[in-house]
């Protein structure tokens, strides 16, 4: 059964799901200057039809001889889509109003109340902790 949260909450409850630490990541975008590495799990948002992942960016350290993560980001994506539409370096919430300005009549406080549910690479949920 899933577990519905409501989307202004959700950050707060993933940062106390361990579990969700042992998803492998994903590279979502790489270059030789740069890598962006999202989250293997997601939280979907039914009503919107969209799915919203934690991110790093990463530089490339010629010195490191390797990407070292440089700051957080939220990247939006399409239910059902590998492409990214959106990221910018805020948290779930002000990513999405800000991706959704002028697509919306929602306001900061209805989408913080959006249902959404935690999923896992295969679609299944994290157990409750």
């Amino acid at each position: 059964m899933e577990k519905a949260y409501r989307l202004g909450e959700v950050e707060e409850i993933i940062a106390g799901m361990e579990q969700l630490a042992e998803v492998p990541d994903d590279i979502m975008e790489s270059d030789e200057d740069y890598q962006i590495v999202i989250s293997g799990w997601q939280v979907h948002i039914p009503e919107l039809g969209l799915n919203l992942h934690e991110g790093i960016y990463c530089n490339y350290d010629e010195d490191e001889g390797g990407y070292l993560p440089d700051f957080a980001i939220t990247v939006v994506k399409e239910e059902g889509q590998d492409e990214w539409i959106y990221y910018e370096q805020d948290g779930f919430l002000i990513t999405l109003a800000n991706y959704l300005h002028g697509k919306t009549n929602l306001d900061l406080g209805q989408l913080g109340q959006l249902s959404c549910f935690i999923r896992m690479p295969d679609g299944s949920l994290p157990a409750e902790e």
